[in-house]
């Protein structure tokens, strides 16, 4: 890959994402859904990517009216993941916003990777998400090569409000409720940067596929909460949930594990960074 298109360009795992592939030397094209990059640090996390010459912001109205040369190593990387824990999917039966994505991939389907970033409560029987099914079935087979990779809960600096751990770091420093979203995941959980490592090596693959990406620990998220003093009350809720696993889709367990105390350490730095200043 020399090239890839981010849609939501500051959310959070499409974040991560862009700061890994910059810092190897990739050229990122992000694509602003001004429904979703409308983040209170906006500016903080532009400073932390600086002044790169490999990143290139656009508006969606910029990016589907300028037309550009494709190499046949650009992937299209769409975290429906960010969209689904901020509860923002909707926006994927917005028009505006998947009929250029449809007609950039009819006019390039033989040269653009598609990689879908998906939450794992996708593949449970409890799941409801008919923006998201109906999405995919519009967009999945125009591209080159297909993967779709499916996360636990993921952690780290950036980590949306909707999850616990930064729910319980962000209260200390303003009054917010502390109470698990429905939709979090609490039977595995990442660190941000393990998940990306993983994530970047599938897309250099460019093979077509479904991927879960896993911890290989037991009760991960737990310890993860144990770090920060939350109850194990809260890691209740997906206990009874069991994955429905179609025989094509491939468990990774990713190869790093930052040690807790090292990665817990980074988001609750970071938080601190963000929010004592603002005091």
């Amino acid at each position: 890959m020399d090239r890839a298109i981010l849609f939501g360009l500051f959310d959070f795992v499409n974040f991560h994402i862009c700061k890994r592939l910059l810092n190897k030397g990739i050229e990122v094209e992000g694509i602003h859904l001004e429904e979703t990059d409308n983040s209170p640090f906006l500016e903080e996390k532009r400073l932390e990517v600086g002044r790169n010459a490999n990143l290139l912001e656009r508006s969606l109205f910029q990016w589907k009216s300028v037309k550009e040369k494709v190499t046949n190593n650009t992937s299209l990387i769409i975290s429906i993941y960010d969209l689904f824990m901020s509860k923002k999917e909707e926006i994927l039966e917005d028009g505006t916003v998947t009929k250029p994505m449809i007609q950039y991939l009819e006019g390039n389907k033989d040269k653009v990777n598609i990689v879908f970033i998906l939450p794992i409560q996708m593949l449970t029987s409890t799941f409801r998400g008919k923006e998201i099914e109906k999405f995919l079935s519009l967009i999945k087979g125009f591209g080159k090569n297909t993967q779709f990779i499916y996360l636990p809960s993921i952690y780290g600096p950036w980590q949306m409000p909707a999850f616990l751990f930064q729910k319980v770091l962000v209260s200390k420093y303003k009054e917010i409720s502390t109470t698990n979203d429905e939709r979090e995941w609490t039977l595995d959980a990442l660190f941000i940067d393990d998940a990306i490592e993983s994530i970047e090596e599938l897309i250099e693959t460019g093979k077509s596929g479904s991927y879960i990406l896993e911890s290989g620990k037991k009760n991960h998220w737990v310890r993860c909460a144990e770090c920060l003093n939350i109850s194990e009350n809260h890691a209740m809720k997906n206990s009874d949930e069991s994955l429905l696993l179609k025989p094509d889709i491939v468990t990774i367990t990713v190869k790093k594990i930052t040690p807790l105390k090292t990665s817990i350490q980074q988001q609750i730095e970071h938080v601190r960074r963000l929010y004592a200043n603002r005091l």
